[in-house]
């Protein structure tokens, strides 16, 4: 079979890591799927196609390392919640009606309304999975989307939801099968692979904790969580307890972990695990500031994440300008606190910094750091073609700085992941976008006379909601619980 080729002519290409913000006018030819030469004026002739990239910067898609893509369905709902909120409206209520049709609508719009933003890569972490298959349905969204993903299959069992498994055993078991049946291939290059997302620690009993995290390693699988992100004077050093047991280990990402000390940060670092931060989230949600500066600060893999479809919109720009800013801003006030503007030296995180965590440093957390998130021969083709020639661009001193502060959503020109064009001229397939936005009204027009009998949107809180989750998760706690406080 004759390999299929493209090229990528007359763009200034950041080539390498994203930290070395080294920029040339090259081309880039891609061979069946994968960056095969780099080169200034290649040929043209003999390219199967020949992708104009005149007045772009070429860079690597941006890698998305924790994404709800299911919550699509609910896009706006959460607006001015806070994580209680949340943890009560999205996981205890909402996520019970999801159907296995409602999970194949919001992942596929989810999946290409990333594409749209220039979102070649995404950790799906996929918390409502109510039945074998609605598992199969987000799976085969994905898919369809053409999005390259992770799909991390939750064992999260949704309160009141009328479960498809009759056990938390069935539900492991079905992940065993999905493995073998579906994803029995440890190529990690591949498009579409398998990840586990288990439960919050204190969520269920540590056994079950246990039994997932091994469950991960019998199985190969990276394995995300949400850890470390919520607040109390008494709250549970979840880092250090999977320490512990011998559970911290590489091929984990651990979502968020605003409240860690820096002992548990270092106990990360030495395991080899990843962090995802989510800046916008963890911001508005009363999580804390984000973790990302000083988690690589002590080596940590970090990447950026955009979180919640019901919250935000899957925009790797906004993520990088509040995460950026945001630490700028907490590590100025100490300073500014005790000798005031005039011991100001320059800022801590800059534009190279915050792209890296955007794009390579999100595929190293991830394990694929060798496959994408750079522009090097051999990767993956999973590149953006962002406009750098509008109003808002010029003059232009510092296409980095451009790059990340004066670029939006809407200059993302071209997309491609593993060398197909899946955004062109600044415009996803109409027949896809017009058939995904089809699918989540519909989606909505299903659960939203079940979200208002079931009390609606943000359902009344119950009295002592905060008192029973804490008992609930010191009833959860290993029993040698109280002989490890960090």
């Amino acid at each position: 079979m004759t390999a299929q080729t493209t090229l990528i002519a007359g763009g200034t290409v950041l080539l390498g890591p994203p930290r070395d913000a080294r920029f040339e006018r090259v081309d880039l030819l891609i061979v069946d799927g994968k960056i095969a030469s780099i080169g200034a004026d290649l040929d043209r002739e003999n390219a199967d196609e020949v992708v104009d990239a005149t007045g772009t910067t070429v860079i690597p898609g941006f890698v998305d390392t924790h994404h709800h893509l299911w919550e699509t369905n609910l896009r706006g709902m959460t607006a001015g919640w806070d994580i209680i909120d949340f943890s009560w409206g999205i996981r205890f209520h909402h996520s019970a009606i999801e159907s296995a049709e409602d999970i194949y609508a919001g992942t596929y719009a989810g999946a290409l309304g990333a594409v749209d933003a220039g979102i070649t890569t995404t950790l799906d972490f996929s918390h409502a999975i109510n039945s074998p298959e609605h598992a199969r349905q987000g799976i085969r969204a994905i898919q369809d989307a053409g999005i390259r993903a992770i799909f991390a299959y939750g064992l999260i069992a949704a309160p009141y939801a009328p479960s498809g498994f009759a056990t938390d055993d069935d539900r492991r078991n079905d992940l065993r099968s999905l493995r073998s049946e579906l994803f029995s291939s440890n190529d990690r290059s591949a498009l579409v692979t398998l990840g586990v997302a288990v439960n919050d620690i204190g969520g269920v009993p540590w056994q079950q904790t246990k039994a997932e995290y091994e469950l991960a390693r019998e199985l190969d699988l990276l394995t995300t969580s949400h850890t470390n992100s919520t607040w109390s004077p008494q709250r549970a050093p979840e880092i250090s307890w999977l320490h512990h047991d011998g559970l911290l280990g590489t091929h984990q990402v651990h979502a968020h972990m605003n409240t860690s000390s820096e002992h548990e940060l270092q106990l990360v670092a030495d395991s080899g695990a990843a962090i995802a931060s989510t800046p916008e989230t963890e911001l508005q949600m009363g999580m804390g500031f984000p973790v990302f500066a000083r988690a690589a600060q002590l080596g940590i893999p970090v990447g950026l994440g955009t979180d919640i479809q019901a919250n935000n919109v899957a925009d790797a720009f906004t993520q990088m300008r509040l995460g950026m800013q945001a630490q700028n801003a907490r590590a100025n006030q100490p300073l500014l606190d005790k000798w005031g503007t005039g011991a100001l030296h320059g800022v801590e995180v800059g534009p190279a910094e915050i792209l890296h965590h955007a794009t390579l440093g999100g595929a190293q957390a991830l394990g694929l750091g060798d496959v994408t998130g750079s522009i090097e021969l051999g990767k993956a083709a999973d590149l953006v073609l962002v406009r750098a020639d509008q109003l808002h661009h010029r003059p232009l001193l510092d296409r980095m700085a451009t790059l990340v502060q004066h670029s939006r959503v809407s200059d993302v020109d071209t997309v491609l992941v593993a060398g197909a064009v899946l955004k062109r001229g600044g415009a996803l397939d109409q027949t896809a976008s017009s058939r995904a936005g089809e699918l989540v009204d519909a989606a909505w027009e299903r659960l939203d006379p079940q979200i208002e009998a079931r009390g609606g949107r943000l359902p009344a809180r119950p009295e002592g909601l905060l008192e029973q989750i804490a008992q609930a998760s010191v009833a959860n706690a290993p029993e040698w619980a109280a002989q490890v406080t960090e």
